[in-house]
């Protein structure tokens, strides 16, 4: 946060980073909020609806994915791909990963699969959070990525891809962020 200043040239005088030693991005993301869950994110759908999430169901909502994964051996520093248009998972999806410890490797998706082996394959990602389109190219080159554990379809489950809705509904929405230093990797 920016201090207050009489004049810009004094604020540039004055600038100086304050960095904590102790700093997790998803528990800042979520957590630093007044309580009674204010706004965090709108989504309009490709059919019109509009979802409203605020920082207390995205904090819920990481927490259960980041139990998924850690029950699924996931541990810190690990690489996580995200390869998902823009939509609430995808905030999840990152937000989970700075709060486990993980790295988040954002994907994109007009990627195509030289490029997805290539980038999935050198960062070892462990997992990858998709949609049915990408989860349908991965699987064509699955074979190609021997750390390639799992992949978590926010679709639904489907060819070699876990239903991320359903894991993450089975799992606790309590989880105690991992403590990171404010220059580990994220």
């Amino acid at each position: 946060m920016l201090q207050r200043a009489d004049t810009y040239a004094d604020l540039l005088q004055d600038f100086r980073w304050r960095i904590p030693a102790r700093y997790n991005i998803g528990t800042d993301v979520c957590d630093r909020h007044a309580p009674g869950n204010p706004l965090a994110l709108i989504h309009l759908d490709h059919d019109g609806a509009v979802r409203r999430y605020g920082f207390d169901d995205l904090r819920r909502w990481s927490n259960r994915f980041a139990n998924v994964l850690t029950a699924h051996g996931l541990v810190r520093g690990d690489r996580i791909g995200v390869l998902l248009p823009q939509a609430p998972e995808t905030a999840v999806a990152h937000v989970t990963g700075f709060r486990a410890g993980l790295i988040s490797i954002p994907l994109f998706v007009l990627f195509g699969p030289d490029a997805l082996r290539y980038r999935l394959g050198n960062s070892g990602a462990k997992a990858v959070v998709t949609d049915r389109a990408g989860a349908a190219l991965i699987a064509g080159i699955r074979d190609a990525l021997p750390g390639l554990e799992r992949v978590y379809c926010i679709d639904g489950a489907g060819e070699g891809a876990e239903d991320f809705q359903v894991l993450c509904a089975c799992a606790s929405d309590a989880f105690t962020p991992v403590d990171t230093a404010a220059d580990d990797p994220a």
